[in-house]
């Protein structure tokens, strides 16, 4: 079975999903040796990675088709993207479902902000008019060459503005919406006013979800649940503690939470490559 339509069935599915968040080749594979069915990605944590900066907009087009790239190469989970806000107009748009598809994802989602786009936690996000972004998801509908490619609408715009452009984006032919609640409230009240699948993710330490697991989100009608901070911030946590650790004891012996050697060759499937090379390497 493709990707794609991996992804296809679930978000046609009743089962809802968990979907941790990569933002390297890495993370992914160990997001996939967790046993989870599909990934996203994350722009947030890519800014970080790659640019040292917050999710603001700076990460180009090319680099996030290039690391998104590396990151479906190395899993054989489906991957749901991250596609900003199309990278430019509907005719951009266009352009980045072709290379976002022939990059190896099996969805991506796209959002209704004003270009450059900017996490919501960072600052208010102003948006593109409901026929530009309708324009946007057409595009994107008659770009992709494989219809089991997920598309996903994302909006920021208050609660009831949301649920009437959910319905316009329906229309536009959106597979899947997401819309960023601003309350807890909002939150419950959400899945019973959206027709269409919804995808929603929930962020460590934010009021809007604390409390709260994916279990309490399926129950109210959520079918994908993203976490996309979690090996971000968990990674942040224990390189710094281990650098801390190496600063003062000048080692970084009896840092207890260190992979070992072989913790490492496992994620990154060294085993495959020496079955390689006795393969296809000539024998000196």
């Amino acid at each position: 079975m493709t990707k794609t339509r991996k992804l296809r069935e679930l978000i046609n599915g009743t089962q809802t999903i968990i979907s941790p968040c990569a933002y390297d080749a890495l993370s992914a594979r160990l997001i996939q040796q967790a046993g989870f069915q599909m990934m996203g990605t994350t722009g947030y944590g890519m800014h970080g990675t790659m640019l040292g900066t917050p999710d603001n907009g700076l990460l180009a087009f090319n680099e996030m088709v290039d690391m998104c790239s590396k990151i479906a190469a190395a899993v054989e989970l489906p991957v749901l993207a991250d596609a900003e806000g199309g990278y430019g107009n509907a005719i951009n748009t266009y352009r980045t479902v072709k290379e976002f598809e022939r990059a190896g994802l099996a969805g991506l989602f796209i959002e209704d902000q004003q270009l450059p786009p900017s996490c919501p936690f960072l600052k208010t996000p102003e948006l593109i008019s409901i026929e530009e972004m309708c324009g946007k998801i057409r595009a994107a509908i008659d770009a992709r060459t494989d219809s089991d490619f997920v598309i996903v609408a994302r909006t920021d715009a208050p609660f009831d503005e949301a649920i009437m452009r959910a319905a316009a984006y329906q229309e536009a032919g959106a597979d899947m919406i997401k819309i960023v609640p601003k309350t807890k409230q909002e939150l419950i009240d959400l899945p019973q006013q959206v027709k269409l699948p919804l995808h929603l993710g929930f962020v460590p330490g934010k009021e809007i979800n604390m409390g709260l697991t994916a279990n309490d989100a399926a129950k109210m009608g959520y079918r994908i649940i993203t976490f996309p901070m979690t090996a971000l911030f968990s990674n942040l946590c224990g390189v710094s503690r281990s650098l801390q650790y190496l600063k003062e004891h000048k080692t970084d012996e009896g840092f207890e939470a260190m992979a070992t050697f072989d913790d490492y060759l496992q994620v990154v499937d060294a085993e495959k490559y020496r079955q390689m090379d006795a393969k296809y390497l000539l024998q000196q």
